[in-house]
């Protein structure tokens, strides 16, 4: 089979030349539209189930929400164990399957399960959704918006109206991350001195403004040959018509919302706050779907970005559009990596023309190089293998090697024509090229088999291992094996029509100067290792014992340093903090980074975003560091400043680390962190003293840092403790009470208003200034059985102790997690 290949090379070089030049044309084009992407999909199997309970504690999240998860999606098909944490207001359960199922399926099987969950929940309690399926980079780009002259209400508006639709409607997009701004409502903000007055509780100014603000439709009337539509209008839309509608009618008089409530436009409870150089803003992650590619999604999204450009400059908002840009990364690899191609086909076509002292020869021998490589290109984007790092890294390593066989190929069958040119009656042309190129093929085939061969185990790696560099000995074994079937082909069409009938720089006598150079070196040092061969076994043995002693004492990493022009840093305060505390720590953070030479930008966000699957509370904040561009040395030192400031800064825990090894962590373990101990129990106490001691051990091993526990007891608490007793001798029900509760500090959604295509939610809530005074609860007023008013101090006891910020669980137990960074 092998001769008949080359038979035919020969034979039909035209054809074989001409389907080269078009494979070339083609895989190029192919390449330049392929998008890519930083690393393969290495993301477990998983299902992330995310859950909003407002106002629930971490305790009741756990026993309310999170359990009722686990127990309902336990005992699906390939389900191998459940995490999940429990933390103020979210429940987050996390359910990992088998490598081998499908990820669709996944989802619709704990969808279903899901279905028929929400009966059982709690009241207030919204629905469990499964996170969107995201890539395993998860974040394509961050973006930032500020401004001197907007509110960060105008702000947010502006993002949630317009920026979020036009963005997720980019193909690629899951999802959209938004942290910080004012989410505008129209608010009933109740005084509670003015209900007492007017003997008016809670309830009732929820009641108002339901009513008002409920929008529904009116049906309609039909005759004998018409349908008419009944539209209702009119209903209050604007804080001046809700201040008219009616809570009570007393002594002839009317009292109404804006007799008992201020009504405005302000802003729902926040849960996250963001920064932008020091100064408050809105941070927005755009989430990549799974399966798409973080280059093309992020040049799509850029370009959709554009058409905001007239509006920002209008209304002197200022526009981050890099604040964290992943595709940084992979535009730098790829430049780099195309300019080590190119120096290494230089390198080839120099070195065999030293060698050869034949232009052609070394051109013949290159030509392998973008033939082999272009055409794995094409083999792997037809498979449906995303271009991604590893994919061209494998490429890179095989440029050594895709050459080979074309060198050896090209060398002999230069040499045995030089060789035919020296006799009486040449033989023909063809005939040399085919001999000579069989003379070496089997070699050719077998070397490139065996390299290819020790790849292999790269392909039977599992878990994470396994999808991070499955990909790279893939595409190396595939572009070994595209540069023999070059060899085979191409390599002796070349020959035949640019080696056989062209004359010669030197004349088939001379040898090639440098070979002319060589040879009488070479022939001393081969004269000596003779003479000498026992002490070159011996001296060449200890070398090698050296090396095999040496690399049992190597430390080892999963993944070398990655030098992404960006940094991750996370800081954590007490358990409690609020977000305007945290953005104040973060003020003072960011302008002492900003002082360090080569940071371009530095945005924060705290707490969680609405729709993120992150678990944070107001304590935690989470910092993009953007460096200029830099070397990896000038970026190592970077990061040893950003620690040495998080270091003497006071009252924080904190992490700093590059985004890639951060996911790379977080899908091994589920932390960023590359060190995670967890300790199993059900006594939170217990897990507590045990944690603290297996902290402080690894704070005293050399190169640990950043010790944290991740389930910190002694967040505050300002318990409420409902006398039954008290209850029952005023006719009240604990719904009632916990209904005021809610209503006065989460606020109550009653209905929503219409602006265009806008629509705002209508809530009734305690003025921003009273949910900050802990002592107006005790204030509050009930309506009792009778019609009479009482407040909640005369039927619960208030007191302040502490609770835990989070609940950690595995299976069906309990857990406390410690995790570290590791300092070289």
């Amino acid at each position: 089979m092998l001769s008949t290949l080359v038979r035919f090379s020969i034979k039909f070089y035209g054809v074989v030349i001409a389907l080269a030049v078009i494979l070339l044309f083609y895989g190029s084009y192919r390449f330049s539209k392929a998008g890519l992407d930083i690393f393969p999909e290495f993301s477990p199997k998983q299902v992330i189930i995310q859950t909003e309970a407002p106002g629930l504690s971490s305790e009741q999240v756990e026993v309310l929400v999170t359990q009722q998860i686990e127990t309902s999606i336990s005992g699906l098909i390939g389900l191998k164990f459940t995490r999940s944490e429990s933390i103020q207001g979210l429940s987050i359960v996390t359910a990992l399957f088998e490598e081998s199922s499908n990820i669709y399926r996944n989802r619709q099987l704990v969808s279903e399960r899901l279905s028929s969950l929400s009966s059982s929940l709690p009241s207030g309690v919204e629905p469990p959704v499964a996170v969107p399926l995201s890539s395993s980079s998860a974040t394509v780009l961050t973006i930032g918006l500020n401004s001197d002259s907007k509110s960060l209400m105008e702000l947010r508006n502006l993002v949630d109206w317009t920026l979020v639709p036009r963005l997720l409607a980019v193909p690629g997009v899951a999802d959209i991350n938004v942290f910080g701004g004012e989410i505008q409502q129209l608010q009933i903000q109740i005084k509670p001195s003015q209900l007492h007055r007017f003997n008016l509780s809670v309830g009732d100014i929820v009641n108002a403004a339901r009513q008002a603000g409920d929008i529904q439709g009116g049906g309609f009337i039909e005759n004998k040959n018409q349908r008419f539509t009944i539209q209702i209008s009119g209903q209050a839309n604007t804080p001046e018509q809700f201040k008219k509608i009616i809570v009570k009618r007393q002594t002839g008089h009317n009292i109404t919302l804006g007799d008992v409530a201020k009504i405005t436009y302000g802003a729902e409870p926040p849960i996250g706050a963001a920064q932008i150089k020091g100064k408050p803003g809105i941070v927005m992650m755009i989430i990549g779907q799974f399966g798409s590619n973080t280059l093309t999604v992020s040049k799509q999204v850029e370009m959709t970005l554009t058409e905001f450009e007239d509006i920002f400059n209008k209304h002197n908002i200022n526009f981050y559009p890099h604040l964290f840009r992943p595709a940084d990364y992979i535009e730098t690899s790829l430049s780099n990596l195309s300019g080590h191609l190119l120096i290494g086909g230089l390198f080839v076509i120099v070195i065999i023309y030293l060698f050869l002292f034949n232009f052609r020869t070394a051109l013949i021998s290159a030509t392998a190089i973008p033939l082999s490589l272009i055409t794995a290109i094409i083999v792997l984007l037809e498979a449906g293998v995303n271009l991604n790092i590893m994919v061209l890294g494998g490429l890179a390593i095989a440029l050594g090697e895709v050459v080979d066989d074309a060198i050896i190929d090209t060398e002999n069958i230069f040499r045995r024509l030089r060789v035919n040119r020296q006799l009486a009656q040449p033989r023909a042309i063809a005939t040399v090229v085919y001999d000579a190129s069989m003379e070496v093929r089997s070699s050719v085939v077998y070397a490139s088999f065996i390299v290819a061969l020790a790849f292999v185990p790269l392909l039977t790696l599992s878990g994470v291992a396994g999808r991070l560099f499955s990909p790279l000995g893939l595409s190396y074994i595939l572009a070994i094996m595209m540069s023999l079937i070059v060899a085979l082909t191409l390599t002796p069409a070349l020959c035949y029509l640019f080696l056989g009938k062209k004359p010669q720089p030197l004349s088939d006598e001379q040898e090639p100067p440098l070979i002319k150079w060589i040879k009488p070196r070479y022939k001393i040092i081969l004269v000596w290792v003779s003479d000498h061969f026992k002490n070159v076994i011996i001296a060449s043995s200890i070398v090698c014992i050296i090396g095999l002693l040496t690399l049992f004492n190597l430390d080892n990493k999963f993944l070398p340093q990655l030098r992404e022009g960006h940094y991750i840093v996370h800081t954590a305060s007490i358990p409690g903090t609020s977000l305007q505390e945290s953005i104040r720590i973060g003020s003072e953070l960011t302008q002492q980074i900003l002082e360090i030479p080569g940071i371009e930008s530095v945005s924060q966000w705290a707490g969680r975003a609405e729709r993120g699957a992150d678990t944070f509370g107001s304590h935690y904040s989470e910092y993009e560091v953007r460096l200029t561009p830099l070397s990896g040395a000038e970026q190592q030192l970077i990061l040893d400043s950003l620690r040495q400031i998080l270091k003497s800064f006071p009252g924080i825990l904190y992490e700093a680390n590059t985004f890639l090894t951060e996911r790379i962590d977080e899908t091994i373990s589920g932390y960023t962190s590359p060190v995670v101990v967890n300790i199993y129990g059900n006594d939170l106490n217990s897990l507590d003293s045990k944690a603290r001691s297996v902290a402080q051990i690894m704070r005293e091993i050399p190169g640990a840092s950043d010790v944290q526990l991740r389930s910190p007891p002694g967040t505050p608490l300002l318990q409420v403790y409902l006398d039954l007793d008290k209850l029952q001798l005023w006719g009240l029900a604990p719904e009632q009470v916990i209904g005021t509760l809610q209503t006065a500090y989460k606020g109550r959604i009653s209905g929503k208003v219409r602006q265009g295509n806008r629509l705002y939610n209508v809530a009734v809530a305690l003025s921003p200034e009273l949910r900050k005074q802990p002592d107006a609860i005790a204030n509050l007023p009930i309506r009792t059985i009778e019609g009479g008013l009482i407040t909640l101090s005369q039927v619960a006891d208030i007191r302040h102790s502490e609770g835990r910020y989070n609940i950690l669980h595995q299976g069906a137990q309990r857990k406390q997690t410690i995790t570290s960074n590791v300092i070289d």
